[in-house]
């Protein structure tokens, strides 16, 4: 006895302690995103409850802010519910009508088994506040109370995780008519949201949390930092649950978990911050999340733009979380059944250029061929959106000698060739007619190995005064880093950088990496400002006060003002809503021609150059871009830029294009304080 116990004392005390993170993004932060979601790829994401019910909302709209839409008495929402369910119908009368009579989840997670996804994600509570889980913070308001008197969440995860799947929630942090809420922001937190969340998390133990709602205070008001060191360190969710970022009007794409993008084109290319976090794009086969009568057969996505847009997300490194809207009576849509088999066939013949798979060094070739990587690097995945032909023919493509090239679906080898740098694969005659389907075609190759981007890492990558001081990497750790200053290719004789380098002027950064027997890196750049205190600079004015467009700054005074060395916002603002900023300075133009200006902002923005309004994007509304074209002859411009912020996310984005120039931001070694 003795001796078994010493055996079991032995083994806690070799046992690798459990990581534990403190409550603060730094710790927070650090945490890194399990495998298991890096590997999943693709997710079904379902939006259920009341406002399933009336099922409605215009075309380009979420039926899952009904409530919220017919609050505004001006709407075409409020006007079709009062001639619908008549003057005295309240939202709450919708609760009662949401039965769920056919809900048969063990249907539901068969059917998401066979579209192949790997995980699941059901809204527990939307910003109506209804809940679909029964909890004493909403007593009266959840799906076993009132309604279809059922555990919808429990049922469902338990179906889910019968069938091998990763089971978690959506969980909106805020609630339109909570009086709390509206009332008592921090007493919300303290006695509704978090023992609410905690709850759900201790009695389903989700394998991912969706976080939602976060925009109308920021994380530290939420605690949102507090509830996830107790997730990570001691709730008795798994040890690999993964969360988003939206748990604060700051923490978007900053902070929290994986990166979510809603809607986003799949195409755009993503930072290197995105893909060292993980990142997902969620959305619904038509524009709606929850289910819309109001959509026809045009608004939804086919199977075949469904099956490229997860193609494209995946080859830029993310995850796509398609969502489904149940009706109320708990049958999916017949045409959203459809679109999951659909998807499901496609990657039965095909997945494994999907789960598991790596960015690859370039993510296509042109509009019709995207790549990925196998998790062991072995093999290169060519996946046309377009059927090849006789011949695929691709130009960044170097096959190993002797390598097997097949395309999946087909049990045979093809013939293949290296001609003039490219490589050819021969397709036998008639192969188009004997494929499971013809959304995409994945060719598997055995490439020739390549050296990773590098990385550039700083502090920062503007410095006043003094050299900037910038670290190179590159996997393999003997790969040569080679660089340039001037904006050039870099090349195996351009500088090789063997310690931090310390640049002393401002300028292009462009690094690629170089090693015997590999491709060489793709180039990567960064713009470097080493900037002068006495030269460089804008004056930046912050103003207070409740507008709906921008303000005559001139006529104010402002609360604030200090020096700016870009248009980042964070060192300026002192609250989350009702404010405006405005930059001045001078732009310095080398190049004569005709230039293009964007702001990209939410809310409003407009750009003015030497007194000229140039781009006008003001107005309140979400992320938005707009440009606006000019002549400018060499020297120093007058520049403004002007911010408007309400309420939501503070987000300002200045990028120009021109002569010889791509459409980049504004570099700090541009601005200028004086003339």
């Amino acid at each position: 006895m003795k001796k078994i116990l010493l055996v079991i004392l032995l083994l806690a005390a070799s046992a690798p302690a459990q990581e534990r993170y403190t409550a603060d993004w730094k710790s927070l932060d650090a945490r890194p995103t399990p495998q298991w979601y890096r590997d999943a790829k693709f997710g079904i994401f379902i939006h259920w409850g009341l406002y399933s019910v009336p099922a409605f909302t215009c075309k380009g709209g979420y039926a899952e802010w009904y409530w919220n839409g017919i609050a505004d008495t001006s709407t075409f929402l409020h006007k079709w519910h009062h001639r619908t369910y008549g003057d005295d119908f309240q939202y709450q009368d919708f609760a009662p009508l949401f039965k769920a009579e056919l809900y048969r989840p063990d249907k539901w997670a068969e059917l998401f088994e066979r579209a192949g996804a790997r995980y699941v994600v059901l809204t527990s509570k939307h910003h109506d506040g209804f809940c679909l889980w029964p909890n004493t913070q909403s007593w009266n308001w959840n799906s076993v109370d009132v309604g279809p008197h059922r555990d919808l969440l429990g049922d469902l995860t338990t179906a889910v995780r019968a069938r091998g799947l990763r089971m978690g929630f959506y969980y909106s942090l805020l609630e339109w008519f909570n009086p709390l809420y509206r009332s008592d922001i921090h007493r919300y937190v303290d006695e509704h949201m978090l023992p609410q969340l905690k709850e759900a998390v201790s009695l389903y133990q989700p394998s991912i949390i969706f976080s939602d709602g976060e925009w109308d205070h920021d994380s530290k008001v939420l605690r949102s930092e507090e509830f996830l060191a107790w997730l990570y360190n001691d709730s008795p969710a798994p040890r690999d649950v993964v969360v988003n970022d939206r748990w604060g009007g700051e923490t978007r794409f900053n902070h929290g978990g994986y990166f979510s993008t809603e809607y986003e084109a799949a195409t755009s290319e993503r930072s290197a911050a995105f893909q060292a976090r993980g990142w997902e794009e969620c959305r619904g086969m038509g524009r709606s999340f929850g289910f819309n009568r109001n959509e026809e057969l045009e608004d939804y996505q086919t199977a075949e733009s469904l099956i490229h847009m997860l193609v494209e997300i995946v080859s830029r490194g993310g995850n796509l979380l398609l969502n489904i809207g149940p009706a109320a009576d708990g049958t999916i849509p017949v045409i959203m059944q459809e679109r999951l088999l659909q998807m499901g066939e496609w990657l039965r013949v095909n997945g494994e250029a999907i789960y598991g798979s790596r960015l690859n060094r370039t993510t296509g070739e042109g509009d019709s061929v995207r790549f990925t990587r196998s998790g062991d690097g072995r093999w290169l995945y060519a996946i046309c959106l377009r059927h090849p032909g006789a011949q695929l023919r691709l130009r960044t493509v170097e096959a190993m000698p002797g390598s097997a090239v097949r395309l999946l679906g087909l049990d045979r080898d093809l013939d293949w060739r290296q001609e003039e740098g490219e490589l050819v694969v021969n397709l036998p005659a008639g192969t188009i007619h004997r494929m499971p389907r013809d959304h995409a075609w994945v060719f598997r190759i055995q490439a020739r190995p390549y050296v990773e981007r590098p990385l550039i890492q700083s502090a920062s990558f503007i410095s006043i005064d003094k050299p900037l001081r910038v670290t190179l990497a590159a996997e393999p750790a003997d790969a040569q880093i080679r660089y340039t200053l001037d904006g050039a290719e870099p090349t195996p004789a351009s500088p090789l950088c063997t310690a931090p380098l310390r640049i002393d002027r401002s300028g292009l950064l462009r690094v690629r990496a170089f090693r015997d027997g590999y491709a060489p890196s793709l180039t990567v750049e960064q713009q470097i400002s080493v900037l002068s205190s006495s030269e460089n600079g804008l004056t930046c004015r912050y103003y207070e006060g409740d507008w709906s467009q921008l303000p005559d700054f001139d006529a104010l005074k402002p609360v604030r003002e200090l020096r700016a060395w870009d248009f980042s916002l964070a060192p300026v603002i002192r609250r989350e809503e009702n404010f405006s900023v405005v930059f001045d300075g001078f732009l310095r133009i080398d190049c004569p021609g005709l230039y293009t200006f964007y702001t990209r902002s939410d809310d409003g923005s407009r750009l003015w150059i030497d007194g000229r309004l140039v781009v006008d994007n003001d107005g309140l509304h979400g992320a938005r871009e707009a440009q606006g074209k000019i002549e400018l002859a060499p020297g120093r411009h007058a520049l403004r830029v002007g911010f408007l912020e309400k309420g939501g996310q503070e987000l300002l984005q200045v990028s120009f294009e021109g002569p010889e120039l791509l459409k980049q931001p504004l570099p700090p070694s541009l601005l200028y304080s004086k003339r």
